[in-house]
């Protein structure tokens, strides 16, 4: 039961920041609308990771290897943005 109460959770949250990117498509927030839209974007991506992912285990290896592949992500988008 506590299975579908997190996935019922997820579909939920998924739905809000959903209807959160379509609402911010409607406003002028000038140069913001692009820096909304992608922290909106990270908190869909950190829902679907806690949950399908399931990165909040008793193992160490996933959330490990989920750390080195962000920080990976940041070093190459540093470079991209500095040259």
């Amino acid at each position: 039961m506590e299975h579908i109460r997190k996935l019922a959770f997820a579909y939920v949250a998924l739905l809000v920041l959903l209807g959160l990117t379509v609402a911010s498509s409607f406003l002028d927030l000038h140069g913001a609308n692009t820096a909304v839209n992608l922290l909106i974007a990270a908190m869909k991506a950190a829902v679907v990771a806690v949950v399908f992912m399931k990165l909040t285990g008793e193992e160490t290896l996933p959330p490990l290897v989920a750390v080195a592949v962000a920080l990976w992500l940041a070093i190459l988008f540093g470079l991209t943005l500095i040259g």
